[in-house]
């Protein structure tokens, strides 16, 4: 094994692999744990690398993002014996050539499972949700007798499902994959011998049915052995395994290293988290650091659904800037500023309307998702391919422009109706046309641009982005009983009038180019001096409490629920912290939220100061 092994963890973890032994490591934040993650695969590699190869076997590492995906296969100089990958892409990988058996799991288990959720909505009533059951129950039962049909099942990185068109989801993924490594037994065993060390990063977000079906693979003695790596407390996600196990037999190992923060972190951390003990190690031993809080007395709100009007948005940003100066952090743009949610950020960078239109009345869920993620079929063709070929054009970078244009649509694409053309005659058309299109931003709306790279074929529309384009705009009123099921018109319609004035802010903030970011869009990631702002109100969300979480007996107590999402998103927000920690806390009564924090000793006075 590579010279970093040093800590009591990292040698448990070296005596459950010489032993054969399942184990999950439980790793605080700032531990180090990607690299005890790379030091067990590179002992693996060490000890049993050459017998792995003649069998035909792997070392299976899975992984949360394709950064980090991207990052091990790095460090382990992306050698063919790991298969390293995200977790769906390697369920696909293991379930896709079984065609019958993913057509069964759908027919016996996933498909009938959904129609009692739908079903459960409906009370048998006219309401929208009761109509929608019931029609997402009449879809399902109708998909699944054309499953027969199905040639061939698909997967593309998707969150929507087409049964009878083969097409699964990222759920649907999951589940099949658990379903047939817990209930196959065939299946099971030759996944083990393929696999003989598996090892699953980020443990704390993956399923449920992952963490039970790997346990199940390997519950006897002996190969094969699954490695968990993780940290219930940085569980941020939905229905996710946040209480992780080894299977039986198998040892918890904690990892109480902090090699990130400066000593005034990790002693607040520890203060905050009583479950592990966490000491400074390495660089950070003897770095003081800070961490301090202020709270402001928040207004009540005067906009519909209980929230900030756009005034009192800027007044909660006053409030913010007040503090920022008496920290002596103003005028700086190296301090990340994390917020719940985007109202505030949306203020401060000016994409109000954009957000106001992605969170309001005519948005689902689905749609505010992907607003949030840049996926929205609206605005990802805008932030992937219209912005950077206008702004690759405004800086005047005419290679980055016919790059662009070869790859984001068909005029310019190599093989394209256009391959036979000159290259000089090429490089001029380009020239041409997104200083046409540069044009139409600067004075259109959006539906001209998207009409523009529509017709001269810049950027490959989708077939509903197309379809959106092509029809009449709704001149109905809208009303959410006659037309909820179809908001997403009215939703398009007003997106596709507005002047592109927001926008590149939105792509900026998307891009991760400005100082801006959500809490929940920082995980795993660590900078220097950090401000972390809680105001329940400009949230706006039931499932998070703050207020309740840090000053229950000023706010009441949160519930089960809350408290748990909310302790663990403001561990993940404080310990991005390397230096410098400071919390801006909205509260309906700072002064006696005030006595709570100290009652708790998680600050000291001089660490407290108030805003009314």
């Amino acid at each position: 094994m590579s010279e970093r092994i040093q800590t009591e963890a990292d040698q448990k973890v070296a005596t459950c692999l010489n032993e054969q032994r399942s184990f999950a490591v439980i790793a605080g934040a700032g531990s180090g744990k990607t690299s005890s993650l790379i030091d067990a695969l590179n002992l693996v590699r060490i000890n049993y690398g050459a017998e792995l190869r003649i069998n035909g076997q792997r070392v299976a590492c899975i992984t949360y993002t394709k950064r980090a995906v991207n990052v091990i296969s790095t460090r382990l100089d992306f050698d063919d014996l790991f298969s390293i990958s995200t977790l769906h892409s390697f369920l696909w990988g293991e379930i896709k050539t079984f065609t019958n058996d993913i057509r069964k799991v759908l027919r016996e288990s996933r498909i009938p499972k959904l129609i009692v959720k739908a079903a459960e909505k409906d009370n048998g009533g006219n309401s929208k949700a009761a109509r929608k059951a019931r029609e997402k129950v009449a879809k399902l039962t109708e998909e699944a007798e054309k499953l027969d049909e199905v040639v061939v099942f698909r997967y593309d990185d998707s969150v929507y499902s087409s049964y009878s068109e083969g097409k699964l989801s990222h759920d649907d993924v999951i589940e099949i994959a658990g379903y047939l490594l817990i209930n196959r037994e065939v299946f099971r065993k030759a996944f083990g011998f393929r696999y003989p060390y598996i090892f699953v990063d980020e443990a704390q977000d993956t399923f449920p049915v992952v963490v039970e079906a790997f346990n199940i693979v390997t519950e006897n003695s002996g190969l094969p052995v699954v490695g968990y790596f993780g940290d219930p407390w940085q569980q941020i996600f939905e229905q996710r395994a946040e209480d992780f196990r080894p299977p039986a037999g198998g040892e918890t190992i904690e990892k109480t290293e902090n090699f990130r923060c400066s000593e005034s972190v990790i002693t607040f951390l520890n203060a905050f988290r009583k479950d592990v003990e966490q000491y400074p190690a390495g660089k950070n031993k003897g770095r003081q650091g800070s961490v301090k809080i202020t709270l402001v007395e928040a207004e009540s709100p005067e906009a519909p659904r209980k929230r900030y009007s756009d005034l009192q948005i800027d007044r909660a940003l006053q409030r913010m800037d007040q503090a920022v100066e008496a920290w002596g952090w103003q005028g700086r743009n190296d301090v990340i500023r994390l917020f719940l949610a985007r109202q505030m950020i949306a203020r401060r960078l000016g994409f109000t309307g954009i957000n106001r239109l992605f969170t309001g009345s005519y948005a689902s869920a689905t749609s505010q998702e992907d607003y949030e993620s840049g996926q929205h079929f609206l605005l990802k063709p805008i932030v992937t391919a219209i912005w950077p070929l206008i702004k690759a054009n405004r800086n005047k970078d005419q290679r980055l422009v016919v790059d662009l244009l070869r790859t984001i649509g068909t005029a310019f694409d190599v093989r394209g109706k256009n391959q036979d053309r000159p290259l000089k005659e090429m490089v001029e058309l380009s020239r041409q046309v997104v200083s046409e299109l540069d044009e139409l931003w600067t004075s259109g709306n959006v539906k001209n641009v998207f009409e523009y790279c529509q017709e001269k074929e810049l950027i490959r529309i989708s077939e509903r982005l197309g379809e959106h384009l092509a029809r009449v705009p709704r001149s109905e009123e809208y009303h959410e009983e006659a037309y909820g099921l179809e908001k997403g018109d009215w939703l398009c319609d007003e997106f596709f009038a507005m002047k592109t004035d927001e926008l590149v802010a939105y792509c900026d903030f998307i891009q991760e180019n400005t100082a801006y970011s959500t809490q929940h869009g920082v995980k795993g990631e660590e900078y220097s001096d950090v401000l972390v702002l809680f105001d329940d109100i400009e949230a706006a969300w039931n499932n998070y409490s703050f207020t309740k979480l840090l000053a229950p007996e000023t706010s009441g107590d949160p519930t089960e629920g809350q408290f748990r999402r909310s302790k663990n998103l403001a561990y993940v927000c404080f310990s991005r912290a390397k230096e410098n920690l400071r919390i801006l806390f909205y509260t309906n009564n700072a002064l006696s939220a005030k006595q709570e924090l100290l009652q708790q000793k998680l600050f000291s006075e001089d660490d407290i100061s108030v805003i009314t």
